[in-house]
């Protein structure tokens, strides 16, 4: 059985596989929760509809070819979450894009810890709830869109 595993996730491999963007997405929201934990910060909790949201908009972002945290017909983040019904007290957003690397999710979580704005979404004690969306398109690029609320 070990074998026939190897097998597979080689063919998977090298028939150019990509990760599921759920899963993507479960395993950024995790990773995020471990650099918190690490900080002495309480984890995020999630949200299936402030993922709904994200999902929505790294998919804008990547059929209308733009990167942005406001979107040209939808505004920004605070628009998105009250037009989906979110009641929100504060909130803010990451975003990122990527392409060709081999841990997307390490790569996105890296480069949000490197900017000090997105580093102090991720790492602030006034945002207790999340939601992270991804799309990925045939060439494998990616766009994330993560969004912080606080009620």
């Amino acid at each position: 059985m070990p074998r026939f595993s190897f097998i597979l996730l080689l063919l998977l491999l090298l028939t150019g596989f990509q990760e599921h963007p759920r899963s993507l997405e479960q395993r950024l929201f995790n990773e995020i929760n471990d650099v918190r934990i690490s900080r002495h910060l309480p984890p995020l909790r999630w949200s299936g509809r402030i993922a709904e949201l994200a999902r929505d908009h790294s998919s804008r972002m990547m059929h209308h070819h733009f990167l942005s945290h406001e979107d040209p017909e939808h505004g920004g983040p605070g628009d998105r979450l009250s037009m989906g019904g979110v009641a929100w007290r504060a909130c803010a957003e990451n975003i990122y894009e990527g392409y060709g690397h081999s841990d997307p999710a390490h790569a996105a979580i890296q480069s949000w810890l490197n900017s000090a704005g997105h580093r102090q979404n991720m790492l602030s004690r006034a945002y207790t709830t999340s939601g992270i969306g991804v799309a990925i398109n045939a060439q494998g690029e990616m766009i994330a869109t993560q969004l912080f609320v606080a009620y």
